[in-house]
């Protein structure tokens, strides 16, 4: 008796099996229906096809470098002739002023912090018509402007936040 339950049990499950596999379609899934936007768009969705303005592949890690006129992948290649011309490529684009009229001078620097004075000058012009000063660390490969200006400076927070030398501070926070 039990063994008659055991073999019941058996060919059900198989009768089981075979019925679902019969069943079950070698047709695909229905496919839902493109609307006419997307039918239109013509948008290739390929890794690698995210260029920018300029043409570089964000997605492969180039970006733009205007000093240089070209797409690189900064970890490979500086894109700045020097830390000053950055900071000064970096305030060029901060104050939509070209960089010809920008004047960035370091008065001291470490490998990762520096301090100086900018002007900004139209061509042609002996003197500036307006600057100040300048505060920059290096993340990773860039350089970030933390203050640039003539107005007063939170000296608590760079300090703290960004571990500034304090002789880099003169000037800054006398």
């Amino acid at each position: 008796m039990k063994k008659t339950f055991l073999l019941t049990v058996f060919i059900g499950f198989l009768f089981l099996i075979v019925v679902a596999g019969c069943t079950q379609s070698d047709t695909p899934a229905a496919i839902a229906p493109i609307n006419d936007n997307q039918a239109d768009s013509n948008i290739e969705l390929t890794v690698g096809n995210d260029t920018d303005e300029h043409g570089c592949i964000g997605s492969a890690g180039y970006s733009w470098c205007e000093p240089k006129n070209t797409c690189l992948r900064i970890w490979e290649q500086a894109c700045y002739s020097s830390p000053e011309q950055e900071i000064q490529y970096r305030l060029a684009k901060k104050y939509n002023k070209p960089v010809a009229e920008i004047t960035v001078v370091a008065t001291e620097k470490t490998s990762d912090y520096m301090s100086g004075s900018v002007s900004f000058a139209a061509p042609g012009l002996p003197t500036p018509a307006e600057g100040g000063l300048f505060l920059a660390v290096k993340e990773g490969n860039m350089w970030t402007l933390i203050y640039d200006g003539n107005g007063s400076i939170d000296c608590n927070q760079i300090k703290q936040a960004y571990k500034f030398p304090q002789e880099m501070l003169v000037g800054f926070c006398d």
